[in-house]
């Protein structure tokens, strides 16, 4: 499976890549996958599998599903 890393969140990509490649033997929770991946769950703020807004904490995937995370947009004054 891959997981598209939005905004920032590439910088944790070993390539500074936007798709990080996962194996998935069986369906696992999203938060140990980015865990073992060294994405800080507090920089992921919107979760997207499959088309729909997802809560992070819930989340299970498997090896089919397409994720999208992004992080929260700052800036302004």
């Amino acid at each position: 499976m891959k997981i598209y890393l939005g905004g920032h969140l590439n910088f944790y990509h070993p390539q500074k890549g936007n798709w990080l490649a996962v194996e998935l033997e069986s369906p696992a929770r999203l938060t140990e996958i980015l865990q073992a991946a060294g994405i800080p769950l507090g920089e992921v703020h919107l979760v997207v599998i499959n088309g729909e807004q997802v809560d992070l904490q819930e989340a299970m995937i498997s090896a089919e599903a397409e994720v999208k995370l992004y992080p929260a947009v700052g800036g302004g004054k």
